[in-house]
């Protein structure tokens, strides 16, 4: 006899079937009923047992009713952090016409607690609210919701899941911040947070044009004076220190021990953002190659955290730092640290 058998649980259309301990203790006394109602002809023992026969096809044609009509949808949760408890509301529909669903917990899967739904009325509704817990960032499926009907008697425990269509984006786990290393770039060219092309510094010579120049720096009355392309030098412009650098190249790749390292150092890189952030000041962000210029506010705080959610360890030399970084600390793996 395999487990499923032994535990009373089974598979049917549309819902999952689990014999409560209450079940195994009326069928216990149910032969007992009835045997004694055939020794004595009882009528009241005859009617009794009819009447339990009856509550329990009733019992389930109506849990099976309320279970069949019932649907729910998960909506869409606040910011998450990898390890934190997470509040997730549930809203539970009945599309019967006629009965209310009486006696419906919803639990998600995966996660632990459950939470008893108020009844819900024929073509209506309920909010139900549930804490679930995500262990690491990135992006993760909606969780199933699971809707068990134990009542009217709970002879059964009929549960049926409810997969959830799109993701969750879970940010790095929420630590303590430590000292932030703030590093600054260089360049001819300077993209502005609005992504806006801001001319270089002063003029420091003029030159004669060569391959790769900037068409916009054409000195243009010096081109016509020679007969020939003269471009403007201007002087490099050195950005202020506000970005974090993470490189995410590990010493090994695949190598457990540094991933798990890698992790904890995203999560400082992002705890360094939201509390220089949180105090108005602007942060930009270099992850690899990729460069987000500072900014400010709520909406730049989510950018860069679903940035390091998404962000993924790599090998020796797969995506160097970017070659405008100038000096300033940068959050990396070293070996031997």
């Amino acid at each position: 006899m395999n487990a499923r058998r032994r535990t009373g649980s089974g598979r049917f259309p549309g819902f999952h079937l689990q014999a409560s301990k209450l079940f195994w203790a009326f069928a216990s006394a149910l032969p007992v009923l009835g045997l004694a109602a055939l020794n004595t002809g009882n009528n009241a023992l005859y009617l009794a047992l009819s009447l339990a026969l009856g509550a329990l096809a009733a019992s389930g044609a109506l849990s099976r009713h309320s279970l069949g009509h019932l649907a729910a949808a998960l909506e869409p949760p606040g910011d998450i952090f990898a390890g934190a408890p997470a509040s997730v509301r549930v809203v539970v529909r009945n599309s019967s016409r006629w009965l209310p669903a009486v006696g419906v917990v919803c639990r998600l899967r995966g996660a632990v607690g459950q939470v008893l739904v108020p009844t819900v009325p024929p073509r209506g509704e309920v909010r139900v609210g549930l804490q679930a817990l995500f262990p690491r960032r990135g992006l993760h499926p909606l969780p199933l919701v699971q809707l068990e009907v134990r009542l009217p008697l709970p002879f059964f425990v009929k549960a049926v899941k409810l997969s959830q269509p799109g993701e969750l984006l879970v940010f790095p786990q929420r630590i303590p911040p430590g000292p932030p290393r703030f590093a600054g770039l260089v360049f001819r060219d300077v993209e502005t947070a609005r992504g806006n092309q801001q001319r270089g510094a002063d003029v420091e010579q003029l030159r004669e044009f060569r391959s790769g120049d900037d068409r916009r720096d054409i000195h243009w009355k010096q081109t016509a004076r020679q007969q020939r392309f003269i471009v403007m030098e201007r002087r490099e412009r050195s950005l202020p220190s506000g970005y974090l650098v993470l490189d995410r190249q590990l010493p090994r790749r695949g190598d457990a021990i540094w991933e798990a390292r890698f992790e904890s150092l995203v999560s400082e890189v992002a705890a360094a953002a939201q509390a220089r952030l949180r105090r108005g000041a602007a942060v930009g962000l270099v992850v690899g190659s990729a460069v987000t210029p500072p900014a400010t506010g709520s909406t730049h705080i989510r950018h860069l955290l679903g940035q390091l959610a998404l962000v993924k360890a790599v090998g020796p030399g797969e995506d160097p730092l970017p070659s405008a970084l100038c000096a300033g600390p940068v959050y990396r793996l070293v070996e031997g640290k």
